[in-house]
């Protein structure tokens, strides 16, 4: 006799302009996934200043398109991207963050296979990122394509980004 098998939920990606619940996922990522990286004390300030409901608002009416990646009806992951230079076509996956309970599911994959698509619709060529260089992330986008185009610090605050620059071209336009 056999286990009865639960079906999956299904996964679902939408648009999103709920700031109470992108920054509810942020404080629950964040931590995990900078903790190692970051002092408290910048962990704290960076989601204060770029996840408030009111920096949140700013950065919708900037025009950044936030996502949510739903399984069944639970919040599970968010990414959000932008236009940066309109005559380069050049956009900016600004954010990709997956609720630790929900990694290693695909999501990620998912998420930033739905940017590529939306960003490839509005007339995209080419796609940025920063990404801290000690994140494990950076391989995650390395093995989609993603190329370190720069590597730079950035002051944010009392605190510096040790980022890198990554670009991925979305087309064989020249």
């Amino acid at each position: 006799m056999t286990a009865p098998t639960h079906p999956t939920p299904p996964v679902t990606v939408e648009s999103t302009t709920d700031t109470a619940l992108i920054q509810e996922l942020a404080y629950a990522t964040w931590q995990p996934t900078y903790e190692k990286i970051l002092s408290q004390a910048q962990i704290d300030f960076m989601l204060t200043e770029m996840y408030s409901p009111e920096a949140l608002r700013k950065q919708m009416e900037e025009g950044q398109t936030f996502l949510l990646l739903r399984q069944g009806e639970i919040p599970a992951a968010f990414a959000s991207f932008s236009l940066l230079q309109p005559d380069q076509k050049l956009y900016k996956l600004n954010k990709l963050y997956i609720h630790p309970s929900f990694q290693g599911r695909g999501f990620g994959n998912r998420l930033l296979e739905e940017v590529t698509q939306r960003v490839k619709t509005q007339g995209g060529e080419k796609l940025e990122l920063n990404v801290h260089r000690q994140n494990p992330a950076f391989h995650f986008y390395q093995k989609h394509g993603f190329e370190i185009s720069q590597i730079i610090d950035i002051p944010f605050g009392q605190f510096t980004l040790n980022d890198y620059i990554l670009h991925k071209k979305l087309s064989d336009a020249p």
